[in-house]
């Protein structure tokens, strides 16, 4: 658990700063045991000691390097069938702050929900989705963002940051501040019925889109070309043959990128 928690009220959302927590993720499920957040409020740790990334995997983040957060939703006006876009609205939030910093290149969606800067790992999104009956009572997105850390260890080789783009410094409250902003901003998106904006805006920024690429799809190796998204957000790739595919998570592997 966190060693030391400090809160203050920002537009109704709460913040709550760790000094240390094991994972915010985590830290959030166990918080909304014993009380409920305000929509959109937000856990920020400055050291996670088991942070996690998709598939159970670690996530790697020096200590007050990064910015390592949780915001919490209650989209009860979502159906389970449309959790991904909760997906769509994390990712497109942190390219929207990306873009704010003025990078070389554009940010890109690695599907599902990684962000990349010319084929490097810039930020990781794990969510958790609480389903009551047939909707969506509680959303937790946590968030990884390399800002200040300038090396890796050798089991992320595909990591970066943007200090390592830039060669600039940055102030990890005024990312957080612009992340929150950015994330409502999207998040406002879905409480309007016609939410093309929002799935117009993912598309556009999935990584190798309408390219040629080298994926392992259920276990076999082949080239083949993402066109979009099939329904409950599965990716959907067609090989040269014009066979088309539609994957889950544990049915694709990206076979790693040249710059």
């Amino acid at each position: 658990m966190a060693k030391t928690d400090v809160y203050m009220t920002f537009d109704n959302s709460e913040f709550i700063f760790l000094d240390s927590t094991e994972s915010t993720n985590l830290y959030a499920l166990e918080l909304l045991k014993s009380r409920r957040l305000n929509d959109g409020s937000v856990i920020v740790a400055h050291t996670q000691t088991r942070g996690k990334g998709q598939e159970n995997n670690q996530w790697e983040s020096t200590p007050g390097k990064n910015l390592t957060a949780t915001i919490v939703f209650y989209p009860a006006f979502l159906s389970p069938e449309r959790q991904f876009q909760l997906t769509k609205v994390i990712s497109l939030s942190v390219c929207t702050l990306i873009d704010k910093l003025i990078l070389p290149k554009k940010s890109l969606i690695k599907w599902p929900n990684d962000i990349y800067v010319s084929h490097h790992k810039i930020a990781g999104i794990l969510i958790n989705n609480e389903i009551t009956g047939n909707r969506i009572s509680c959303s937790i997105a946590g968030l990884g963002l390399n800002i200040n850390q300038e090396s890796f260890s050798i089991n992320a080789p595909l990591a970066i940051s943007l200090k390592m783009i830039t060669g600039k410094e940055y102030i990890l409250n005024d990312i957080l501040t612009d992340w929150h902003k950015n994330v409502i901003y999207w998040y406002e998106k879905l409480l309007n019925p016609v939410t093309s904006q929002l799935d117009d805006a993912y598309l556009e920024r999935l990584y190798l889109l309408n390219q040629p690429a080298e994926y392992e799809i259920r276990g076999e190796r082949m080239t083949a070309t993402i066109r979009g998204l099939a329904e409950y957000g599965m990716l959907l790739l067609e090989n040269k043959n014009g066979k088309q595919y539609k994957c889950a998570l544990k049915e694709i592997v990206f076979i790693r990128q040249t710059v």
